[in-house]
């Protein structure tokens, strides 16, 4: 049905940050049971059906395919009414690409509805609403799509379903599937969530105005006002600037933020857009009355299933805190931090792919399989990148080899679905991938810079053993792939590698007490992986131990894989240890999501941070990613564990140690 709509736009369709609104009328004699439209735009729209708020920042952010986009499926049958019927959009052209997001050089909406008769075309009434500007002098960062949201009540009075005074007929732009729109695919994920408006107490201190919110979230704020006319209201969140991670700490980095010029008189206004944080911060020239401010949260769709409670406070207030992060790094995509990047790095979606599993229903694994797709399809050539979508995509190679490795994310996924059609997908990039490795005269593979060497943050990091034994796992789950896809074709090459490196890694690498390549120096995450690739004999895992429980280099992405090869090796009770000491100040701190380091560097959100969330699960509630329940070893003297478990099927298992 799309086929036969027009992409349409009040022209000119190449002015950055544009934002337009489109009118669609019908006369209903009754409403039908079914009336679904199907709506195309480029960037960003929200849905108004008879004034009512029926979807809050609906489109994705192309493109899973490259060249293509997608398009929204909504049914709105329960939203209309017999007799006349208006269906409203606000459509937000960002004209920029980010961390997330790809440039698109045209705005555009393509939309059909058969049941009701609509087709966009030169006859959809529409105009370009001028009362959005840029504001300056500061700018989002480049990692982010979009402008600040600012608005001039003095252009045009605000409204949140935009009025058709002024409309004029919309020009036809181009046809389905012209450039630079190309193929339009049906969403493969749900629509976000959204909340009414949420009224709030605020604090005063001269000028500015703060909100706590209960927790931290993606919001979108309001305020209500009466104003002499001409002030300029500032609406930003507690995270509005955020310094870089470790290596960059010396780079602040801008969300967004909103700026509204008031009118004379009564008068409200709320940010289309959304923005994360802790708190909602205003600031309010003194001539202005604020009347009410408050906040609209929205996020991906996705529900939590599991609950884990024991009697130590500490650990359940660790494992809520895993929960709001994994749950605030998901909208489009999932993300590393809604803060500062937004960015689907794939290092940090295979730290969060095991939680998915565990902790959220069937929504959630349509993300993760979004991201698998993302991974594979949009490849260079045969080089895996992270940060796809978006227009700053990178090579992290370790990164890559984790996410086709044993503990990856396409690993995690195809254990909790039985999924075969994605490791169809992925099988073959993956083999090609691992081909790009040079060898030494032993057959054992050198390292790869890619775009960026990277294997953890900060200081002692064997980067050799690292790559080895990252490249090995992938090794070892490609040929898993090719068993499950009866496909021999590689098995030579796969096993050619395998043999190679298993007969030289420890003569190169162990050294009396653990492995280390060069420089004198032990590194826990090395010695990890090294158990956690099946490279390390288990004769070793005492002295694998005593590393492990003596070394603490590793930043909260590699403490995932730490304290795993602790649980692996049988030592629950370490892990358990290693856990509580090194997270305690992410326990102790304010916020109700986990820091991107051990002490504050870079955002107090992080998705890699979420590890222990799996740890409690798999290996002290025992429960696998299949999501069957394993007996619970004896763990004793730790603290009574009680996980109130639902699966899929919404069966309760409760575990009681």
């Amino acid at each position: 049905m799309l086929k036969n709509a027009k992409w349409i736009w009040p022209t000119p369709a190449s002015v950055r940050n544009q934002r337009a609104a489109f009118f669609f009328e019908t006369e209903l004699s009754r409403v039908p049971e079914a009336a679904e439209l199907l709506i195309g735009c480029e960037t960003k729209y929200w849905l108004f059906v008879n004034e009512k708020l029926v979807v809050f920042e609906g489109g994705l952010f192309r493109e899973s395919v490259p060249g293509c986009g997608y398009y929204d499926r909504v049914d709105i049958a329960s939203d209309l009414n017999e007799g006349k019927n208006r269906v409203t959009l606000h459509i937000w052209y960002y004209g920029n690409g980010g961390r997330n997001n790809s440039y698109c050089e045209r705005a555009g909406l393509i939309l059909s509805c058969e049941a009701l008769g609509l087709c966009s075309s030169a006859s959809t009434l529409c105009y370009t609403d001028d009362a959005y500007y840029v504001p300056e002098p500061d700018r989002p960062s480049y990692l982010y799509g979009g402008e600040h949201t600012a608005y001039n009540a003095q252009a045009r009075p605000f409204s949140l379903c935009p009025a058709p005074d002024g409309a004029h007929c919309a020009a036809e732009i181009g046809s389905y599937g012209d450039a630079p729109w190309g193929e339009l695919y049906e969403r493969p994920i749900p629509l976000l969530f959204f909340t009414d408006r949420i009224p709030c107490e605020v604090t005063r201190k001269d000028q500015t105005y703060t909100v706590d919110l209960p927790y931290a979230m993606h919001f979108s704020p309001y305020i209500k006002l009466k104003a002499r006319g001409g002030e300029v209201v500032d609406i930003r969140s507690d995270r509005y600037a955020v310094n870089g991670g470790p290596g960059d700490t010396h780079n602040c980095y801008h969300g967004h933020r909103a700026e509204y010029v008031c009118r004379v008189g009564g008068q409200e206004f709320e940010m289309l857009d959304w923005i994360f944080g802790e708190q909602i911060i205003y600031t309010i020239p003194d001539t202005v009355e604020v009347l009410e401010v408050g906040y609209r949260e929205s996020g991906y769709n996705s529900r939590v299933t599991t609950t884990f409670e024991c009697d130590d406070p500490d650990v359940n207030r660790l494992f809520e805190k895993c929960v709001r992060t994994l749950k605030v790094c998901m909208r489009e995509n999932y993300m590393d931090c809604p803060d500062r990047e937004r960015g689907q790095w794939i290092g940090d979606v295979s730290v969060q792919a095991p939680q998915v599993v565990y902790l959220l229903d069937q929504n959630g694994l349509k993300l993760l399989r979004k991201a698998i797709c993302d991974f594979i399809q949009l490849r260079k050539g045969d080089f895996l990148f992270g940060n796809v979508p978006g227009d700053h995509f990178c090579e992290l190679p370790a990164q890559s080899l984790n996410a086709i490795s044993e503990w990856g994310m396409i690993a995690s996924y195809y254990r909790a679905t039985g999924d075969k059609s994605v490791l169809s997908m992925a099988f073959e990039p993956a083999v090609k991938y691992l081909k790009i490795w040079q060898t030494d005269e032993d057959g054992v593979i050198l390292p790869r810079g890619g775009s960026w060497e990277w294997y953890d943050h900060l200081f002692n990091c064997d980067k050799p053993i690292l790559n080895i034994c990252w490249y090995y796992s992938a090794l070892r789950f490609v040929k898993f792939m090719a068993d499950e896809l009866k496909n021999d074709t590689y098995d030579d090459f796969l096993t050619a590698r395998m043999d190679a490196i298993e007969r030289v890694f420890d003569s190169r690498y162990w050294n009396e007490n653990g492995y280390y390549a060069s420089g004198g120096f032990v590194d826990d995450r090395a010695n990890a992986m090294a158990v956690l690739s099946g490279l390390c004999s288990k004769d070793k895992y005492p002295y694998i131990r005593y590393v492990l429980m003596s070394v603490f280099n590793s930043t909260t992405y590699m403490e995932n894989y730490v304290l795993i090869a602790l649980c692996e090796m049988g030592y629950k009770k370490d892990a358990f240890r290693r856990m509580m000491c090194r997270y305690q100040p992410l326990i102790n701190n304010e916020n109700s999501t986990l820091w991107e380091d051990f002490f504050h560097l870079g955002t107090k959100n992080h998705a890699w941070t979420g590890g222990p969330a799996t740890v409690l699960l798999r290996y002290f509630a025992g429960i696998r990613e299949d999501l069957t329940v394993e007996s619970v070893d004896d763990i004793a003297p730790l603290r009574n564990i009680k996980c109130s478990f639902f699966n899929r099927e919404e069966l309760q298992v409760n575990i009681v140690k």
